[in-house]
């Protein structure tokens, strides 16, 4: 059943506490306040981490800081499993705000407008579970983005978090492992995690350009398959 929200002034409100949350965030918390908000908390120090998680990526806090401060607060093993369990209750967060809220007015409006994001928003679960596992594994649009942007579209919660948990432990890693490391900057280990680090973007932007290639490709065969229809039928 498709989840609705009757009063619009529900949706005006969440609108409202986003914007404000928004610049609040980026006001209020800067990196280098979140990371002494952490590493100063003591025994509090993983339960403040899991709150900032859930919360500050709402207002589209990047999420590479919070995954440095874990490397360097709670090590590699401990961040990278305490990063990856914050960023599944704030996807959750995330993600059925958007389904509850704002999902119905979005899709009645595109579709009046736009048919053709049907076929984007509501098409079948199999192409939306493979857009959801490519956009997290190549980062062309921000994680933030990515968790409202599919609580508009028919993929069900369980698939979306199932998806996101597998395909962002790569990421979550190496992100970790270069805070962990940066304790010491002269140490090889720093260096190799920096490296690992460029060798991800440099991977996802072949990955970008193959998948792009790859799309151009199935475009030309199919104009020239209609061609080849159209002058059959000539």
């Amino acid at each position: 059943m498709r989840p609705t929200t009757k009063h619009p002034i529900l949706r005006i409100l969440a609108l409202i506490f986003l914007i404000l949350a928004s610049y609040y965030i980026f006001k209020i918390f800067t990196p280098e306040q979140v990371r002494h908000l952490i590493l100063d908390s003591g025994s509090y120090a993983e339960l403040i981490y899991l709150i900032l998680w859930t919360f500050l990526p709402v207002g589209f806090f990047p999420v590479p800081i919070l995954a440095f401060v874990a490397g360097m607060g709670f090590g590699l093993v401990k961040g990278s499993l305490l990063t990856i369990l914050g960023a599944m209750l704030n996807m959750t967060l995330m993600f059925t705000m958007a389904r509850y809220l704002f999902r119905q007015p979005v899709q009645n409006f595109l579709y009046k407008r736009y048919p053709q994001t049907k076929d984007i928003l509501s098409c079948h679960k199999r192409r939306l579970r493979i857009a959801l596992a490519l956009a997290r594994i190549i980062p062309l649009v921000p994680y933030n983005i990515e968790n409202y942007a599919f609580g508009l579209t028919d993929i069900s919660l369980f698939d979306f978090l199932f998806i996101s948990l597998f395909t962002i432990i790569p990421g979550t890693i190496i992100y970790v492992n270069v805070g962990d490391k940066a304790l010491k900057p002269n140490a090889f280990e720093f260096a190799l995690s920096i490296v690992l680090l460029v060798l991800l973007f440099v991977g996802t932007s072949f990955l970008t350009k193959y998948m792009k290639e790859t799309d151009s490709e199935k475009a030309e065969r199919l104009r020239q398959e209609e061609k080849e229809k159209e002058h059959k039928i000539k």
